[in-house]
């Protein structure tokens, strides 16, 4: 979701997308990390706000016995974080994506 969320910006930029469906793209990758499930699960998204390395595709939950892991959340944040900072609309979805942005960094 870091690069993906980084990607449409840079989509979003130069025009290759919609500047509104590159928001919806990315509210929608950043709500599911903000609802996703933060524990001692074994099957848990992450704990204390860093992300487990694999995640399964179809339910967003830890795969295998994979560890947490401080790169894959470091470049979560980073593409969340440019993110917000490119969707500076006052547009309901740019300010939720700012909003969104803000609380997953702040729960790490």
């Amino acid at each position: 979701m870091g690069l993906a969320s980084a990607a449409c910006v840079v989509g979003a930029g130069r025009g290759a997308l919609a500047r509104r469906d590159a928001a919806g793209r990315t509210r929608t990758g950043v709500r599911c990390f903000r609802d996703s499930p933060q524990g001692e699960e074994p099957d848990a998204t992450g704990y204390r706000g860093f992300y487990y390395h694999f995640l399964d595709m179809k339910t967003g939950r830890r795969a295998w016995q994979c560890e947490l892991s401080m790169i894959d959340t470091a470049i979560l944040i980073a593409g969340v974080l440019t993110s917000g900072m490119y969707f500076s609309g006052v547009a309901d979805d740019e300010r939720e994506i700012r909003d969104l942005a803000r609380f997953l960094y702040e729960r790490i």
